[in-house]
């Protein structure tokens, strides 16, 4: 149900395609526009709650949601919906949905004839902890907002983040056990490095459109799963 926003307690919800918030959409207001994205923003629940379309891939969510965070009252929390392919022997479906407990740059590195080295051999973090560590690809989330958002109903582990979607299924087998990743996307490593900078909290909730490698997308059963998932972890019927 649409209401007045909770500006101190709203969660940022960021997709890339309309159709990965549609559900979602339809019981807020708007959209207004920040930042040259469509955002609508209400109430689910008890939560309030902002819906940014930001479209797709590292640049666009990152642009997207910084622009945002400029420009609006700081939210409680930064959250990545939408679709995303699932790796061999993850035991996901299409029409499933899982939450990350981290996420990873899966394409950053240094890239040789043999293989690509990860970002360490460089010895430049991408960014810093809040104890100071190096973060060179991987970002964990919220252990609070993962457990609120899976409830012990969902799947839960890494996302892998890429720009190169995997194309066959060799290569997505590859990716799985190189990040020990069950599913890939291609926002949500970004927008968890942003979380990171701006000290938010962050969590990233998929559902499944495809087998990673194969290309026979069914994105409104992947889009669908997601959104579901959410309102139902803020106490909303989908």
């Amino acid at each position: 149900m649409s209401g007045a926003v909770d500006e101190q307690g709203a969660w940022l919800v960021a997709v890339a395609m309309p159709q990965e918030g549609e559900l979602v959409a339809a019981r807020l207001e708007g959209p207004s526009t920040v930042g040259g994205r469509p955002l609508y923003r209400g109430r689910v629940g008890a939560r309030g709650l902002w819906l940014l379309v930001t479209g797709m891939g590292l640049v666009n969510a990152a642009q997207a949601v910084t622009a945002v965070l400029e420009r609006l009252p700081r939210p409680a929390a930064l959250l990545s919906l939408g679709c995303a392919g699932a790796y061999p022997g993850s035991g996901l479906e299409v029409g499933a949905a899982a939450v990350a407990r981290e996420v990873v740059l899966a394409d950053h590195g240094v890239r040789t004839q043999r293989r690509l080295h990860s970002l360490e051999v460089v010895g430049i973090p991408l960014a810093r902890d809040r104890r100071g560590r190096g973060v060179y690809h991987r970002f964990p989330c919220d252990p609070g907002l993962v457990e609120s958002l899976a409830g012990g109903r969902l799947a839960t582990g890494t996302f892998a983040t890429v720009v190169q979607v995997s194309g066959d299924p060799a290569t997505a087998a590859v990716l799985a056990r190189r990040w020990g990743a069950v599913l890939e996307d291609m926002e949500s490593a970004a927008l968890a490095q942003l979380a990171l900078h701006y000290r938010l909290p962050f969590a990233a909730l998929r559902g499944v459109s495809n087998l990673a490698g194969r290309r026979e997308l069914d994105l409104r059963a992947g889009a669908e799963a997601a959104q579901r998932a959410l309102l139902a972890a803020l106490g909303e019927e989908p």
